[in-house]
């Protein structure tokens, strides 16, 4: 019964750190954000979302991002590029098992600032 919460405990805490990387060849190979403390979610004056495509080297490290504009609902120059300098702080599983570049997709959320 132990094992059962623990193992439950496990899978919903990951769950939800993993729950705005979207798709790509990055999840399917199975490697993992390891970058802690990155909520996917920015303040700002409006509310919708931004989709980031990363590049992603066997170090682990994010070499490349695009803006995903037909998933995203946010149209700001300055907002996209927000999302997008967060995206390329990122680090995941480094291996050399991996291909050389990998593919993943980064939903970033924005919600109204709290005043």
């Amino acid at each position: 019964m132990k094992k059962l919460l623990l193992l439950t405990i496990a899978f919903l805490s990951y769950y939800q750190a993993e729950s705005q990387i979207l798709t790509g060849t990055l999840v399917d190979s199975g490697r993992k954000l390891l970058t802690t403390g990155d909520k996917f979610t920015l303040s700002n004056t409006i509310e919708g979302t931004v989709v980031v495509e990363l590049a992603v080297n066997r170090e682990g490290i994010v070499t490349g991002t695009k803006i995903i504009g037909e998933q995203s609902t946010i149209k700001s120059t300055p907002s996209r590029m927000k999302a997008e300098n967060a995206a390329k702080k990122l680090t995941f599983t480094a291996g050399t098992r991996y291909a050389p570049f990998e593919h993943v997709r980064v939903k970033y959320t924005y919600s109204k600032a709290a005043n």
